[in-house]
């Protein structure tokens, strides 16, 4: 096992929070005088910094942040003195190259910031991963940046040495040609929920965006700002996967409600969600959305023209710049390489080996023992009745062969602790009935993949035996619910191991809300299952493999 780092002490014990920047002095403009800001962005980074494939061991030419530089380079060449680079959150986590900085390491020096001050970013909001590894770690990667972290509605509770007050900073100010740009970050309450252990530890909680936000842009604007910048760690406007309504939790997903209801933004960049926007208007606010994992940067074209002494922006234009197709940046390539060679390091080393091949193509269509090897793992960790994961990744596979630690990092890419929670039939079956909205049926009599439902978002369950009988209606689909031979009744009780993010409810699997927590040691789903396979040394799918659950064909069943 590799030793984690030492890691800086949380903000929670600093003696005052960061302040948000003092007002730029007015520098007035001459009435006619025309100028252009370009506003450069990135989202979701999640650890893509090199042009490289962590999990296969091969260049990936279609992202990384040292093909975004050569981009921004381009663009700089472009528009001299005109360029603002900006990152709208999650940075810190999603790869492998991310864990070993984290987690592997010696050295506290973290690649990711490192190659993002070289690339001279102007500011990032925080993410909800960034809080993944623990405040004290971002706190390490704040320390080291050049850049700040952003986020308007994190503050610290009652613990803290200062409650109340603001935990990183808000706003601050850049000049571009004369032109006062203020950029105002924030991040989803949905940390809260995700995260709440480490959030806990460091006294810190996210409160809603959307009057933060508004706060923050009224404070830029009266302090002389000529354009505003918002960069928001939220989905435009989709369901929060959390339950809202009963909990303290405010909403995920609002930059459209943020574009609507705060005035005087010029430009919103958005995240979270890992989605695209080529740019769009909504009221009078310009938002836009780069690809996540580095694979394309969000170039924003923002005309200004000087009236009475004060700059007044135009209608910006957009466009999505893909950093397929673009070298890597030498600069990065040198600065990242010894990081990079660490992470093929621990990335290729060989856990075990076995002599059958495990795929995870049809996992989320039938049982399959590459999943049943998660469920397995879990189940004994916790010592619990019963197991749920998701099949995050459809194209994760083990052997025949070796057995690396970049092939269990693809089937398990999260950073996710095992809990167990003590749970009513009732409770489970809910838990399954909601699971079986991952598909529908077409008119017919088709069983589809509902696109909307996230793929991590479909649990496959061990420990009972179970069918989906797709011909029926969401809410009627389980039959056949038995644990151990028996018919689960409402009043049964059962332990299920999962991961903290379904526990809280991630996914919107708001049945588990109240479930009391019976174990939790705060132990990686991912390291547990590379301790299985080192303590085994030969795996076979004979070893996990239950068959347990089934889908009957909806024509077959009506």
């Amino acid at each position: 096992m590799f030793a984690p780092i030492v890691l800086a002490l949380s903000l929670a014990g600093l003696p005052s929070p960061l302040p948000s920047p003092l007002p730029v002095p007015r520098r007035a403009c001459t009435t006619g005088d025309t100028t252009t800001l370009v506003v450069a962005a990135t989202t979701d980074v999640h650890g893509h910094v090199r042009g490289w494939d962590d999990y296969a061991d091969r260049e990936d030419p279609a992202r990384g942040l040292s093909r975004v530089a050569t981009i921004v380079d381009s663009l700089r060449r472009a528009a001299p003195g005109r360029v603002v680079l900006v990152d709208a959150g999650d940075l810190l986590q999603g790869t492998p190259f991310a864990y070993v900085a984290a987690r592997v390491s010696r050295d506290r020096r973290n690649p990711i910031v490192a190659a993002m001050n070289a690339m001279r970013y102007d500011a990032a909001a925080i993410g909800n991963h960034e809080f993944n590894y623990g405040v004290p770690y971002l706190d390490s990667a704040i320390a080291q940046a050049r850049f700040p972290f952003l986020a308007a509605n994190a503050r610290f509770t009652a613990g803290a040495r200062r409650p109340g007050t603001p935990a990183y900073r808000a706003r601050t100010v850049v000049e571009r040609s004369g032109v006062r740009v203020a950029i105002v970050g924030a991040t989803t309450p949905g940390s809260n929920a995700w995260d709440a252990a480490n959030l806990a530890a460091a006294h810190l909680r996210i409160d809603d965006i959307v009057p933060a936000v508004a706060r923050e842009v009224r404070a830029a604007r009266a302090s002389g700002a000529d354009v505003v910048v918002v960069l928001l760690h939220s989905g435009l406007d989709e369901p929060s996967s959390y339950d809202t309504v009963t909990t303290e939790h405010a909403s995920e997903n609002v930059a459209a409600r943020v574009a609507r209801e705060v005035p005087a933004i010029d430009v919103l960049v958005y995240g979270h969600s890992h989605k695209e926007n080529a740019g769009a208007t909504i009221g009078h606010t310009f938002v836009v959305q780069p690809k996540n994992w580095a694979t394309s940067v969000a170039d924003v074209t923002l005309p200004l023209t000087c009236g009475a002494g004060v700059w007044h922006p135009g209608t910006p234009t957009a466009r999505l710049i893909p950093a397929k197709g673009h070298s890597e940046s030498h600069a990065i390539v040198a600065l990242t390489q010894r990081a990079h060679e660490a992470t093929v390091r621990y990335a290729t080393s060989p856990v075990a080996t076995t002599p059958d091949t495990w795929r995870a193509d049809s996992a989320r269509l039938a049982d399959v023992p590459l999943t049943d090897f998660i469920l397995a793992v879990e189940q004994r960790a916790a010592n619990a009745d019963i197991a749920s994961t998701a099949a995050f990744d459809t194209a994760a596979h083990f052997g025949p062969g070796p057995v690396t630690v970049a092939q269990v990092a693809k089937l398990y890419p999260y950073d996710n602790t095992l809990r167990a929670v003590r749970i009513s039939g009732t409770q489970l079956r809910d838990y399954l009935e909601y699971s079986s909205r991952y598909y529908k049926v077409t008119p017919d009599g088709s069983a589809v993949v509902d696109t909307s439902v996230a793929g991590y978002n479909f649990d496959v369950v061990s420990g009972v035996d179970f069918a989906y009988d797709l011909a029926r209606p969401i809410g009627q689909r389980v039959v056949a619910l038995a644990f151990h031979g028996r018919v689960v009744a409402p009043t049964d009780s059962f332990t299920l191991a999962l991961n903290n993010y379904r526990q809280t409810g991630g996914g919107g699997y708001a049945m588990l809300r109240g479930a009391r927590v019976v174990y939790d040691r705060q132990q990686e789903i991912r390291q547990l299952l590379i301790d299985e396979l080192r303590r085994r040394h030969t795996i076979r799918q004979s070893d996990y493999f239950v068959k347990n659950w089934s889908i009957l064909p909806p024509r077959e069943t009506r």
